[in-house]
């Protein structure tokens, strides 16, 4: 058989074919992830996606968070204006208590002694809780929205690649609270933020300052973050993943605001 009788030959189906597969997509470091969900969230996401979740992608972003509140409540229990400011809220509700025949004025001023005396273990226990707080609140929000994308809208991501999405918009929730902690000192505000409440002398408690405290720029512009992080892991339309980070935002926040109003 000569050479050009074989080339003429029909080659055997997958033969001259490269099986090879391709190579693995290499994960972005924690850096570069950083960087492409302040720039980038998109490509960041699907680089997520292909190279597997991280649990970096979660526990960096969370634990800086973490921090940052922790940090941010030790200075702001630190700070004389703010203790005033839980003195007379604690006065004011002392004698809301003493004029509904609640309590004598003798058991409000040894509540009243009770919590000047007080004062370094409320600053400690102020300062962990905030920082566990938060871990905690984390993780019971990624379940909700793991539920939400996999079973309310079909999306095909694991619990894990919901970590990664809800972790690394975590970063901007940090630079979110660096803003706070840095409103909170120049206006002498105990928790400002970014948002319409900051132009108002209003109460922290009232229902209509909470609402406002929501229209925060950088809080809006994180959620819209996760709902592209959910769109590219979970492998739905963008308008499903905005809709899930943006729902369980509102209700956690609404939820929250009636029972600040409540308290």
């Amino acid at each position: 058989m000569t050479d050009d009788t074989m080339a003429n030959e029909p080659q055997p189906e997958g033969m001259g074919m490269s099986s090879v597969p391709p190579p693995p997509v290499e994960p972005l470091s924690i850096t570069d992830k950083f960087i492409g969900i302040l720039t980038e969230p998109s490509p960041t996401y699907e680089n997520v996606r292909a190279a597997g979740a991280r649990t970096s992608d979660w526990l960096v972003p969370v634990l800086i968070t973490a921090l940052i509140l922790g940090v941010g409540m030790f200075l702001r229990f630190g700070n004389p204006t703010f203790m005033n400011t839980l003195a007379e809220k604690q006065t004011e509700e002392l004698a809301k208590q003493v004029d509904s025949g609640r309590m004598t004025q003798e058991q409000a001023d040894q509540q009243a002694q009770q919590f000047e005396s007080m004062k370094g273990f409320i600053k400690i226990s102020g300062t962990i809780g905030a920082a566990i707080g938060f871990i905690v609140v984390f993780f019971v929000l990624a379940l909700l929205y793991w539920l939400a994308v996999r079973f309310g809208l079909k999306g095909d991501a694991t619990f894990a690649l919901i970590l990664s999405a809800a972790g690394l918009s975590t970063y901007l929730s940090g630079i979110d609270q660096l803003v706070s902690l840095l409103l909170t000192f120049v206006t002498d505000k105990p928790f400002a933020n970014l948002s319409p409440a900051l132009f108002f002398d209003a109460d922290i408690a009232s229902m209509s300052t909470r609402f406002l405290m929501m229209l925060n720029p950088i809080a809006i512009w994180s959620y819209y973050v996760l709902g592209v992080g959910f769109e590219k892991v979970a492998n739905i339309s963008r308008v499903k993943g905005l809709a899930a980070a943006f729902a369980i935002w509102i209700l956690f926040s609404l939820l929250g605001a009636l029972a600040g109003f409540g308290m």
